[in-house]
């Protein structure tokens, strides 16, 4: 009986820890290959294979339904209106902060080049077109193959119930973004701390991880905007 209540934890822990497993590996490989795959325009072919297909082979392998994964529609009521709208005023709050008061962040980004010279060069056109191809594929893996994953792999497998796995699978996901973030500046793994839990909260409630792309998608697009186009004096 010993042994027989030992196989049936390995197998209960399996698809948990493959899926976790395999996730870090994608992320970190990718740091270091992903420039040798990119394809035309700007989008890097690497992310495309890995945050999209590979994830839905490893889901299928593993016995994870789709329909928990957050690909459906968002569900729409009056409390996730007013959380949408909290989102809106955040996204608000940091445009106005990235206008006048990160002129050493933006820095970073610009490499010392005035903003006539990075216009000049289209590198807002290719910064717009790797963005939508990396956060497309960035949050289906994050809030779609991990966050919605994990929580089945928790919940049938462990028996753990679904508020509980929803909270550790919130922190699972924060602590991944946040360390692909500390290889940027500072002040991006520090934002991922508050911006990772609220975005897997607003994919949570509205079941759906199309609104926290499109939040993410926007926080992307307000800071090229101010890398490539805006002055902060």
């Amino acid at each position: 009986m010993p042994y027989q209540d030992q196989s049936l934890t390995i197998k209960m822990a399996a698809p948990f820890c493959i899926l976790l497993i395999v996730i870090l590996l994608t992320q970190v490989v990718g740091v270091y290959v992903s420039n040798n795959f990119l394809a035309s325009g700007g989008i890097k072919g690497y992310w495309i294979i890995s945050q999209l297909i590979f994830p839905f082979v490893l889901v299928l392998l593993l016995a994870i339904p789709i329909t928990q994964l957050y690909f459906s529609k968002p569900i729409i009521n009056r409390e996730n209106l007013l959380l949408m709208a909290l989102f809106f005023g955040l996204l608000l709050c940091l445009f106005i902060y990235l206008q006048f008061f990160a002129a050493d962040y933006l820095s970073h980004y610009r490499h010392g080049s005035s903003l006539e010279e990075l216009r000049e060069a289209g590198k807002f056109q290719r910064f717009l077109i790797f963005t939508v191809s990396t956060i497309i594929g960035w949050e289906v893996l994050h809030r779609g193959f991990l966050l919605g994953g994990g929580q089945y792999c928790l919940t049938q497998h462990y028996k753990i119930n679904p508020v509980a796995a929803a909270v550790i699978m919130t922190v699972i996901v924060c602590i991944f973004e946040v360390l692909f973030h500390i290889k940027k500046p500072i002040y991006e793994a520090i934002g991922m701390i508050f911006a990772s839990p609220l975005l897997s909260y607003l994919t949570i409630k509205t079941r759906s991880l199309w609104p926290a792309l499109t939040f993410h998608l926007l926080i992307e697009l307000a800071f090229g905007f101010s890398a490539f186009y805006y002055s902060v004096y």
